[in-house]
């Protein structure tokens, strides 16, 4: 296979390949171990997908909320935050730390004690631009694997691709989303270690027969969807996430 090639736009131009890509955006705690081969994603397709799609998708739910949670810092080092319709809540410098800011509506019965909590939304406004996300997250971690990198060039991943990059699709795609607010609970009250990190951070890629999909793993939270076209949900999808309690969302 000729190299460099983009596995989104299939650029050749050597001249294009002069950045380095995280597969799991830096946002979200993806480090140096998170990068991407080189030669693999060009310059043009990483700032379309770094200023707009993952943009938005880290800025709702559950992305937003895991961020600000956890306490992750923004590339730039500054506190993650995020507006919903009752304010505002922006991360206090560590694990569960929050500092909540009322809208004005809501302002002075917070004051006065008369509010006492606060409703998180809990579905993401930008389901398209969370989905296009794992679907980039997917393809790169599959293309990332040694033994993988010239597959990724398949016509079978095309509509992954296309529907990723562009936004356009010619079926409806689907991502299953499930959050174990106890496991969330307990780790605000009693800290992560870093063995119980590195076990529920990570993103993989399985096979089953022709299915391929993505399992994203953050912390608390588990995202899947399939790399291909055109699947109908199994459960042989919901078993990769510990349980049937899990949201199906279409887009």
């Amino acid at each position: 296979m000729t190299r460099p090639k983009c596995i989104f736009c299939r650029t050749t131009d050597s001249s294009v390949f002069n950045t380095k890509e995280h597969i799991i955006p830096e946002s979200l705690g993806g480090g140096d171990w998170a990068l991407l081969p080189d030669g693999l994603f060009c310059d043009s397709c990483q700032n379309k997908f770094g200023s707009t799609i993952e943009q938005q998708a880290l800025g709702t739910h559950p992305l937003s909320n895991f961020r600000t949670l956890l306490g992750i810092p923004t590339k730039k080092g500054k506190a993650p935050w995020f507006s919903y319709w009752e304010g505002k809540l922006t991360s206090g410098g560590g694990l569960g730390k929050l500092i909540y800011e009322p809208n004005s509506y809501f302002k002075e019965s917070t004051l006065s004690g008369q509010k006492k909590i606060t409703i998180i939304p809990t579905m993401s406004e930008k389901r398209d631009m969370l989905l296009r996300t794992l679907l980039k997250i997917g393809l790169e971690t599959f293309a990332a694997d040694l033994t993988t990198k010239d597959e990724i060039f398949l016509d079978k991943f095309d509509a992954a691709r296309v529907f990723a990059l562009t936004g356009k699709k010619n079926n409806p795609w689907f991502y299953i989303q499930k959050e174990n607010t106890d496991k969330l609970n307990y780790y605000l009250k009693n800290g992560i270690t870093h063995e119980e990190w590195s076990d529920n951070f990570y993103a993989d890629v399985h096979e089953i027969g022709e299915l391929i999909f993505l399992h994203f793993k953050l912390i608390y939270i588990d995202l899947v969807t399939p790399l291909i076209d055109n699947v109908i949900p199994e459960d042989k999808l919901i078993k990769n996430i510990e349980d049937s309690k899990a949201q199906l969302v279409y887009v």
